[in-house]
């Protein structure tokens, strides 16, 4: 029996459905977050998969915003299908997940009305016929950054004007560069992000083309495209006069801590059983710490591991490092049962930041740990592993000058502990660094206060779908 009255079920109803991975969950659960503060009710559509994980991260929080419904489709993959398998998930997806969604858009909404509005990942843009032959409002959420979405944007002109060929491959590059457009200033090479693909030029093509058609059928089929951003961030980017980024709308950075309950979901798909990172950082001299975090998907040489872990020992500095599952058993021996250090298989990773105990960030540079390192003033190493984490660390260590690179180049082989102690060394004296990224942090806070841009794009966007 439904515990919602008359008029709560007349509220406006959001669909969100992100892309299946870490980095798209996150952001989609904050803007769903932000949905209900404003009085939506939102409809929150994981693959079944991944919608257990969030589930059991959840806990008990799972259950702790009634207004918020946590929903899982089949992706078509059938019982340990290899999810890592982007292309095989890409076309399962498509083929067997429109029947469901059209169902929860066709359903009454378990107490929260019919849907009245979607909000889908670009990714995830082949899902709109069923919801613009509905007539219902749409918007389409970028989850990394604006310069990488302009470029897919603008793909076809870059085909036009003989900058990339039909495949994505550049053709005609300055200086490892090229322009958006005639006004634009020059971009590195790196943000043309289908270019760092593991599996070779095969995988760059099949990437390509997947991200290219997914971007222009959002842009064609939605009312707005949303991203994860905040205009002074890429100021190259939203001043350029007829750019492909008129079409953006900057809405961040969307952080978890702005919410009316930490009793909800935060969408992560591992779960803190225990406060052991923070605990360890209370024990800590102030700006000591080096925190070290791949995201979810980064693949590391056993080799490459190892001379990671010396270089972190040799260092001489407290350092907090997540190993995903499975992995901490190939460090070696020795080095898991010294003091200096923790290793965990998980960490609140807002929280870690945010403790004042953290010096540096080593990262693969993901947008979703750039924004967060950025929105708590911690100086980033740079260890990307593929896609848009190249033009991310372009960002930070060449555009913003927040961060340094670990590697001398991004086809650089091992890293060698040496060249870790150095970097890490670097970087911790390192005081302007310190003052940009803070001059940054004050920025980011800014775009999303009362008088920001950022609260204001996301607030007029929230009024137009609400109608």
């Amino acid at each position: 029996m439904s515990t919602f009255s008359a008029t709560e079920t007349t509220a406006p109803h959001a669909l969100l459905l992100p892309y299946p991975a870490q980095g798209h969950v996150i952001p989609f659960m904050e803007l769903a977050h932000r949905l209900v503060n404003s009085g939506f009710a939102v409809t929150f559509v994981n693959t079944e998969f991944n919608h257990r994980r969030v589930v059991d991260a959840a806990g008990a929080g799972a259950s702790g915003c009634p207004r918020l419904r946590l929903v899982g489709v089949a992706d078509g993959m059938g019982y340990g299908g290899d999810r890592d398998n982007f292309v095989r998930l890409n076309a399962a997806m498509q083929e067997a997940m429109p029947p469901q969604l059209e169902a929860l858009l066709d359903g009454a909404g378990e107490g929260l009305g019919r849907v009245t509005c979607v909000v889908v990942d670009v990714g995830m843009s082949w899902a709109l016929d069923g919801v613009k032959w509905r007539g219902l409002p749409a918007a389409a959420l970028w989850a990394a950054s604006a310069a990488v979405l302009a470029v897919l944007v603008g793909a076809e002109k870059l085909i036009r004007d003989g900058v990339i060929d039909d495949d994505g491959a550049p053709i005609k590059l300055e200086n490892n560069s090229f322009h958006l457009a005639a006004s634009t200033t020059p971009m590195d090479a790196t943000f043309l992000a289908w270019k760092n693909m593991i599996g070779g030029r095969d995988a760059e093509c099949m990437v390509f083309h997947y991200l290219t058609s997914t971007t222009w059928a959002a842009a064609a089929k939605t009312d707005v495209l949303l991203c994860n951003t905040f205009a002074d961030l890429e100021p190259a980017i939203f001043t350029t006069q007829n750019s492909p980024a008129a079409t953006i709308l900057p809405i961040g950075p969307l952080r978890t801590w702005q919410r009316s309950t930490t009793k909800a979901p935060v969408g992560h798909f591992w779960r803190v059983h225990n406060e052991a990172s923070l605990s360890f950082l209370d024990a800590q001299p102030h700006g000591s710490v080096v925190y070290v975090a791949f995201g979810s998907l980064t693949i590391m040489s056993p080799t490459q591991l190892e001379e990671l872990a010396l270089g972190l020992e040799a260092s001489g500095r407290p350092f907090l490092w997540v190993v995903r599952p499975g992995l901490a058993g190939k460090l070696p021996t020795v080095f898991m049962h010294h003091g200096r250090g923790k290793v965990v298989e998980w960490a609140p990773q807002e929280r870690v930041l945010a403790h004042p105990a953290i010096g540096c960030f080593l990262t693969h540079c993901g947008w979703n740990s750039t924004l967060e390192s950025i929105r708590n003033g911690v100086p980033m190493l740079c260890w990307p592993y593929f896609t848009d984490q190249f033009a991310n660390q372009t960002y930070i260590s060449d555009i913003w000058r927040v961060g340094l690179r670990v590697a001398r180049t991004d086809n650089e082989g091992m890293v060698t502990k040496e060249r870790i102690m150095e970097r890490l060394e670097s970087i911790l004296a390192d005081n302007g660094i310190k003052e940009r990224v803070e001059r940054l942090k004050e920025i980011a806070e800014k775009s999303m206060s009362e008088e920001g841009q950022s609260l204001k794009n996301l607030n007029a966007f929230m009024e137009s779908i609400r109608k």
